[in-house]
């Protein structure tokens, strides 16, 4: 199906449905062109069909586009969810969560909301928790999500099994410099930055770093913004606040 080009940006086809917009409204248009309008009006949002009929009525104070037949809308700083008749399927319950509203869109039959908590988790098509709202952060994948809780990220389904239990972001080989000093075959002294390693790593999870041994064993938790190796068995931990410094041994000990 060819569909005119006439929009100012335009989304890759997801479950038969695009996202576009052109002179500043959005739309939401399946394989044949046919497209839903939201516009505002009075600062509130409705949409339109193609010939310009009003179909959901002006009562929202923000919408986003349809992706699987439902649209999140907001109304009085709460998220709910509605379908292309403009009709609520899932109750305004979940808060804005300081999250652009482009955020709260289903996927594969999922969406990440937070509760009045501000935690997250995750819904299906009927507003019901799969994963329960108790993580700081969720990204979710089409066969899987990462869940963030206390630094810490985990690989689970959708029903909240846990795949993997401990994901990290990164691993570095921790390293430092020594001088080594020898003599030329002129006869002179020559000094000269040697690279050592101390066996030691550092992972990094979401933004954080902890300290880990070659066995895979964690020395420390990711408490950390980054972790400088002075010798092998002397470490700057620098603390979060990116300014401070602890100063932890080879077994992950903070030193007094």
């Amino acid at each position: 199906v060819k569909i005119p080009i006439k929009y100012d940006s335009a989304g890759d086809f997801s479950y038969e449905m695009a996202h576009v917009s052109k002179d500043g409204k959005y739309f939401t248009i399946n394989s044949k062109g046919e497209e839903l309008i939201f516009t505002e009006k009075n600062g509130k949002w409705g949409a339109v069909d193609i010939t310009g009929k009003l179909v959901i009525p002006y009562q929202w104070d923000k919408a986003n586009p349809f992706n699987e037949g439902l649209a999140a809308v907001q109304k009085n700083g709460q998220i709910g969810f509605i379908n292309r008749k403009g009709e609520v399927v899932i109750p305004f319950r979940y808060p804005y969560h300081s999250n652009p509203l482009t955020e709260f869109i289903f996927k594969n039959g999922h969406c990440v909301v937070a509760d009045t908590t501000g935690k997250c988790g995750i819904i299906n098509r009927k507003g019901e928790w799969t994963i329960q709202p108790k993580y700081d952060n969720i990204d979710a994948y089409e066969e899987y999500v990462i869940a963030s809780s206390a630094g810490i990220r985990k690989q689970m389904t959708y029903d909240e099994k846990i795949i993997n239990s401990f994901v990290v972001d990164n691993i570095s080989v921790l390293t430092f410099t020594e001088i080594e000093r020898y003599e030329n075959k002129d006869g002179e002294i020559v000094y000269l930055d040697k690279e050592v390693k101390t066996g030691l790593f550092s992972y990094r999870v979401g933004g954080r770093c902890g300290l880990m041994d070659a066995n895979c064993r964690r020395l420390t938790e990711p408490l950390y913004s980054r972790i400088i190796a002075v010798d092998r068995n002397m470490y700057r931990a620098l603390l979060l606040d990116n300014y401070s410094e602890v100063i932890i041994n080879a077994k992950g000990e903070v030193m007094k």
